[in-house]
């Protein structure tokens, strides 16, 4: 059993759904955890982790995260659950965009997205085999190549819209009152196909995959630098696709729809397992702990071979400074 303390790095007065968002949600799955073998404590003396939730607003190099005092005193025992497109990770934790490339036993793990302002109309849809678009796709054409050669299939049965920033902007800047009829598009096109791709964006992750599991639809995952969540039985439910194979996706499709049903049968039980809000407090800490587990006798050395990356991208770093000092209005060290 563990002590968990979940905290943000944030420094902003008040509530920010966007910065605070993913305490938040980690804090209310362990109300309702229903696994009870860990437990949330506000001392981080007595923690055996410590948990920082983030959205991709501590830095790109999480300097925010390596500023707190709990880190400062606590590094050995301090995880980074970070939703960002495209981070460093030089912190060890949980990134939703993991790359095969930036996965280390004893430094991270693939995690998944929580946002307090979601879309409230992907709830379970049971496939019944007779939808009319064998299927979908709703998103910005513009964030990655392989998103672009899905567009250019023209086919009746493929549900396809580009919807260019507009995705951006209703998720973090449009008016409460523009949201539920573009978000209740995006579920229903989801919902009407048999299928849903789900092809990477700026990131290698995307939260499309996990919001098709929610829905109960099967993913077509077209990521090939994503690291897959480990322990989710992906194989049951989801086809994953070569980025250099993306024209024969309707060939690939119209071979499984007839497994379509059972997929989706298959993607709504493994997110109620790994993802749903009854379970997903547990996993964060299950999974941190592994990540404590694994790692070597010269731990430390290699929790601080991490912090290459900062001389490796000098750019990035300077524009992660500037990003935040334009957030908090202090440069973070």
């Amino acid at each position: 059993m563990a002590k968990v303390v979940i905290v943000s790095s944030a420094v902003r007065d008040g509530f920010d759904p966007w910065v605070h968002g993913t305490t938040l949600l980690l804090r209310h799955s362990a109300e309702l955890d229903t696994f009870g073998q860990h437990t949330l404590t506000t001392d981080p003396e007595e923690a055996d982790i410590i948990v920082f939730g983030e959205m991709g607003e501590c830095g790109s190099f999480a300097e925010r995260v390596r500023a707190h005092p709990y880190y400062r005193k606590y590094p050995e025992k301090c995880f980074l659950f970070d939703s960002a497109d495209s981070p460093f990770p030089v912190l060890p934790g949980l990134y939703a965009s993991l790359t095969t490339e930036q996965y280390r036993s004893g430094h991270t793990r693939t995690g998944f997205y929580l946002y307090v302002v979601e879309n409230p109309f992907i709830q379970h849809r049971p496939l019944t085999g007779r939808e009319p678009f064998l299927a979908s796709f709703i998103g910005n054409s513009e964030t990655h190549p392989v998103r672009q050669q899905i567009f250019a299939f023209r086919r009746p049965d493929f549900l396809l819209k580009d919807t260019g920033t507009i995705s951006y902007r209703m998720a973090y800047e449009a008016d409460p009152t523009e949201r539920p009829p573009f978000w209740e598009e995006y579920a229903d096109a989801m919902g009407n196909a048999l299928f849903s791709l789900c092809p990477r964006g700026m990131g290698a992750g995307s939260i499309r995959l996990y919001e098709s599991m929610k829905m109960g639809r099967p993913c077509i995952i077209l990521a090939d630098a994503w690291q897959p969540n480990p322990g989710v039985d992906w194989d049951a439910f989801s086809i994953r696709i070569p980025e250099s194979e993306a024209s024969q996706i309707p060939e690939i499709l119209e071979r499984n729809a007839d497994r379509a049903v059972e997929m989706g049968l298959r993607a709504r039980a493994e997110w109620e397992k790994w993802f749903s809000e009854r379970v997903r407090f547990h996993r964060v800490v299950e999974l941190c702990l592994d990540i404590q587990r694994s790692r070597g006798r010269f731990g430390r050395l290699e929790r601080l071979s991490h912090l290459r990356h900062i001389p490796l991208h000098p750019r990035r770093y300077l524009r992660s400074k500037r990003f935040l000092y334009r957030r908090d209005g202090k440069i973070w060290w």
